[in-house]
This record gives C-alpha cells, sequence and structure tokens, in this order.
C-alpha cells in the first residue's frame, strides 16, 4: 500500500527500503483496527501546498504522530464470550455453488444470491439484449437473391 502512494501524488514516490523501513509502523495502523482505506487518506490528505521534500520522512512523521490510540479500535466483547476475548467483525458467509453455466465453481454469497457475479453480469446482459435489441432477426439472404427480389419488383411495375 505505501509503494502505492505515489499513485495519488508524484511526492509520495517511495523506494521498496524505504517502504520497508515504513511498513511496521503502517502495519500497527492495521492491528489497531484501521481500514487500508483509511490509511491511506490519513496519510494522502491535506497534503502541503509546496509539496512534500521528503516522502519518506513526511510519511513517518504522520504514521507516528497520527496514530490512533490503541484502545479506541478494540471492537466490543460478544456476548456470552469467555473473559478476555473478543469479538471479530463478522464471519464470512458460507460458499455456495455457482447454478450458472460452465464449470462447478463456488463463490461467497452477499445475501441470498445463487449465481456468481460473472454469471448474474452475463445473465444481466443477456436480458438486456432480449429487451432492447434494436435490430430484429432477419433471414439471411444472398446478394443474388436480393438482386432477383429487385429485378421481380421492376418487372411487375413495368
Amino acid at each position: 500500500m505505501l509503494l502505492s502512494l505515489r499513485h495519488h501524488n508524484r511526492d509520495l514516490l517511495l523506494g521498496v527500503r524505504e517502504a520497508r523501513g515504513l511498513a511496521e509502523v503502517a502495519g500497527e495502523w492495521l492491528r489497531r483496527g484501521v481500514s487500508a482505506a483509511d490509511l491511506r487518506h490519513a496519510l494522502t490528505a491535506h497534503l502541503p501546498r509546496n509539496g512534500v521534500r521528503s516522502a519518506v520522512g513526511f510519511l513517518r512523521h504522520r504514521l507516528t504522530e497520527k496514530l490512533p490510540a490503541e484502545e479506541a479500535f478494540h471492537p466490543p466483547a460478544r456476548a456470552g464470550a469467555g473473559a478476555g476475548t473478543t469479538a471479530t467483525a463478522t464471519a464470512p458467509a458460507e460458499l455456495v455453488t455457482c447454478e450458472g453455466p460452465g464449470n462447478t465453481h463456488v463463490f461467497r454469497p452477499t445475501a441470498d444470491e445463487t449465481l456468481c457475479g460473472t454469471c448474474r453480469t452475463n445473465e444481466a446482459w443477456k436480458a438486456h439484449a432480449r429487451r432492447y435489441d434494436p435490430r430484429p432477426e432477419k433471414p439471411s439472404v444472398t446478394w443474388r437473391q436480393r438482386v432477383d427480389e429487385i429485378a421481380r419488383d421492376e418487372a411487375v411495375v413495368t
């Protein structure tokens, strides 16, 4: 994550050694419950107007000075849990076998889905094409058949 900060601002370009030196402090943020997105925001928000002279120094300062309090990010204890244990955020959903076409594969649903994301997308495109396809199905006619039709139409007119 630290190496990708340069995509947000060119002044935050780090070398691999510099990123490794900051990784321990960044890891402490994550251990305290801060998400990677929130950590990225804390490091890239409100940058100095005149730029950053030293990316590693600037990021080290932000990582140490804005480090959140440890007790602020502990999840509440689960009811009925033993003393000293804390609840995990949420247990991931069980894997479900996709009912879509193709090889058998599993996915982790977010609700009561029976199709994986790729199969749902494919089904949505098929439904869209059935409903909104502006071109009706035409029987395939060769160019010779079409010329013969036009010649017959002209012969009838004259």
